[in-house]
């Protein structure tokens, strides 16, 4: 047989085609590749994070539509502010303020009209927790007190403020006739109702008081040094007792106090103590610091 120069023609243009076909079935996943890698990188762009330049405060939320709102205000200074573990911010009275609560300080605010002997504000203390947050400020309320003068020993209106300058407690002391055995001195705690009372009892060996509930029920006594009211210690201790006289279930300790350098009342109980037992004792803080160490405060500024 013999053979053209069409035939080895027709091979190789074969050949070529068969070369043509392998190298595009090379470039196409090639190609595939290059642009799956490209999607990729693109959607990473799209989901990342935004990196800021400057420092953002943030103070909105945002909200599924868009649309943001101001953050309310909170309404307590919590700034250096060591708090207690308490529901705080849903106080309904101001019982609830003592949850939780074991010490208590009282101390009276100076400024330079109390330092000047000049009262027209009337007398404000402090009732915070030791090396803590304020919890009270109790405001003298002058015109109720100049209302309740009368003969040698005036009585006293205390509105007790809680952290958002609501009235948390109300206590008032009659006006009565200082030390005189048928005149007993008397303050009443109120909060939404009347809480209770806190009365003087006559005795020879000592200050002497009881605490009533809101029923006019004893709750528990309370006993000062073995000494004459118009005598007493600048550092004394008050022992809160059971009715039956079996335990002690609180302290008031009047002492100075080195940071505030001033003398304060440090009053102690369990933090289980039922709140409105707490809220007496209170009560019973104000009336024992009325009548004996007021004076004490007086003479120590001189």
């Amino acid at each position: 047989m013999r053979y053209t120069e069409a035939e080895p023609m027709a091979e190789q243009s074969y050949a070529q085609q068969l070369n043509m076909s392998a190298n595009n079935g090379e470039q196409q996943p090639q190609a595939t590749a290059v642009s799956s890698a490209t999607t990729q990188t693109m959607e990473l762009q799209e989901n990342a994070p935004v990196v800021y330049a400057n420092t953002t405060i943030i103070t909105m939320q945002p909200t599924e539509d868009g649309n943001r709102f101001p953050r309310r205000p909170i309404p307590i200074n919590t700034v250096d502010w060591i708090s207690t573990p308490r529901a705080q911010f849903s106080a309904m009275s101001g019982t609830q303020f003592l949850e939780g609560v074991e010490q208590l300080e009282i101390h009276q605010v100076i400024d330079l009209t109390t330092l000047l002997g000049r009262t027209e504000k009337g007398i404000q203390y402090r009732v915070k927790v030791p090396r803590a947050e304020t919890l009270f400020l109790a405001m003298e309320s002058k015109m109720e007190t100049q209302s309740r003068m009368y003969g040698w020993y005036k009585g006293f209106v205390l509105n007790v403020l809680d952290q958002c300058g609501e009235t948390a407690f109300v206590m008032r002391k009659d006006p009565s006739w200082m030390h005189v055995p048928c005149s007993r001195q008397k303050i009443t705690v109120e909060s939404a109702s009347l809480i209770g009372s806190v009365e003087e009892n006559f005795s020879l060996v000592g200050p002497s008081f009881t605490v009533y509930n809101g029923m006019n029920e004893p709750l528990c006594n309370i006993y000062g040094p073995n000494v004459c009211g118009c005598c007493m210690y600048k550092e004394a201790q008050f022992q809160i007792i059971s009715l039956d006289g079996s335990r002690q279930i609180a302290t008031l300790m009047h002492q100075w106090d080195h940071l505030v350098v001033d003398y304060i009342l440090l009053l102690t109980f369990p933090i289980d103590t039922d709140v409105r037992l707490k809220s007496l004792l209170l009560g019973a803080s104000f009336l024992i610091e009325y009548l004996y160490f007021q004076r004490i405060r007086r003479e120590s500024r001189r």
